[in-house]
């Protein structure tokens, strides 16, 4: 009697839990920016020397530069068939407390030019991701 009690019990309790799974495919992982390319010049940067790295889970994106004291951001987004918006910035102060950002200067040299922006996905593989806004592309290697 007691073991169909516990059943029970353990029952409830996981189907009262909902737990947001989110398959981001290809996308999901550790992404390391390669090189930024100005479309409006033809410029490009290498940044493969660089330390600077997206980390896609679920619907949180970390934008990470291990060069620069660690600086981290956390974003919203959102992924549809082509693109991939982003939103809602946080800058990491430290590893318990998480500050709003709303000077998008500290995110220009991680590619990224706007607190809130779209980007064209326009090359997704195993291994290299390519992204487009109206100003820049960023190439990505996936490790």
């Amino acid at each position: 009697m007691k073991k169909l009690i516990y059943i029970i019990l353990a029952s409830i309790i996981f189907t009262a839990c909902e737990l947001e799974i989110m398959d981001n495919g290809t996308l999901g992982g550790n992404w390391q920016l390669q090189r930024i390319d100005t479309l409006s010049t033809g410029g490009t940067c290498d940044m493969s020397s660089s330390y600077i790295y997206w980390g896609i889970e679920n619907n949180l994106l970390q934008v990470r530069d291990i060069d620069n004291r660690n600086f981290r951001v956390f974003f919203r987004f959102d992924k549809q068939a082509d693109s991939l918006s982003i939103s809602t910035p946080f800058h990491a102060e430290t590893k318990d407390e998480l500050q709003a950002l709303k000077n998008d200067s500290l995110l220009r040299p991680l590619g990224i030019n706007n607190t809130q922006i779209t980007f064209y996905i326009k090359h997704l593989s195993n291994n290299s991701l390519i992204l487009e806004d109206q100003k820049l592309r960023l190439n990505f290697r996936k490790f």
